[in-house]
């Protein structure tokens, strides 16, 4: 997945004044991102440790056998913390849109999916591409938060499974996912990668049609920035990081953004 976009955008909204405090939201999109990228991680690791879990056979009968619940356990918080925070981050993203484009985008990320899939020229320039992940990320979060608990089972080929409840009352919640729905910790991790790539694909559209047209106007303007190391490490000299004077225009340029005018 390409981060360039969204890196762009986070050093772009470091530029603040009074009427863009909400700038600093792009550094709670970027915890959620970060938070993401490390379950990605971690999910195949899971699911090998639920994989190999110790089973025990019960001395008072040897056809019972005790799994030891622990790693599976392990492995249904982290597909459901993975879902509830993709959730997240995309509320999030949508929040940010909304009050940079001053109302022309809605606040919520489902509100703006269905508007782009009444529209595909507006999901087009947007970039936000194929939406089904959102969908499914939707209906998992909304069925885990308040209706059941996740459940990991085994089809008959010994696949771990995903298995979702139907307690969702509302029929708009059960679009993706009908009675006995399942699904594997691999499609998770797709979902995950594609929102990933979608969001930052959004990123360099918000950058682009918002952030720096706002910015222009102060490119002459002055900002006392921290100074950084080669290897990107603030430096610090007697207690006190060491900063420096640059305009606007060299600020987004060390970010790698080129500003015309």
């Amino acid at each position: 997945m390409s981060e360039e976009a969204f890196r762009k955008l986070l050093s772009a909204t470091r530029i603040v004044d009074t009427n863009t405090l909400y700038f600093s939201w792009t550094a709670e999109w970027e915890s959620k991102r970060n938070t993401l990228i490390v379950q990605l991680s971690d999910l195949p690791r899971l699911l090998e440790a639920h994989r190999g879990r110790r089973n025990s056979p019960y001395g008072a009968n040897p056809s019972i056998t005790f799994a030891d619940p622990v790693p599976t356990l392990r492995l249904a918080n982290a597909c459901e913390a993975s879902a509830n925070c993709l959730y997240s981050m995309a509320e999030i993203a949508a929040n940010f849109a909304n009050r940079l484009s001053k109302g022309e985008l809605p606040s919520r990320f489902n509100a703006l999916r269905k508007k782009c899939e009444a529209n595909p020229s507006l999901k087009a320039a947007l970039a936000l591409g194929d939406l089904q992940w959102y969908r499914k990320v939707r209906e998992l979060r909304t069925e885990w938060t308040h209706y059941s608990s996740i459940f990991i089972g085994e089809d008959d080929a010994g696949r771990t499974l995903l298995c979702v409840r139907e307690y969702r009352r509302s029929p708009a919640d059960k679009a993706e996912f009908k009675s006995r729905f399942s699904c594997t910790v691999g499609d998770l991790i797709d979902w995950i990668e594609r929102a990933l790539a979608t969001l930052d694909g959004f990123a360099g559209y918000l950058l682009e049609e918002f952030v720096i047209p706002s910015l222009r106007p102060r490119l002459g303007e002055t900002l006392r920035v921290p100074v950084y190391d080669v290897n990107g490490v603030p430096i610090v000299r007697n207690c006190l990081m060491a900063n420096e004077e640059i305009s606007v225009r060299e600020c987004l340029r060390r970010s790698g953004i080129e500003v015309e005018g």
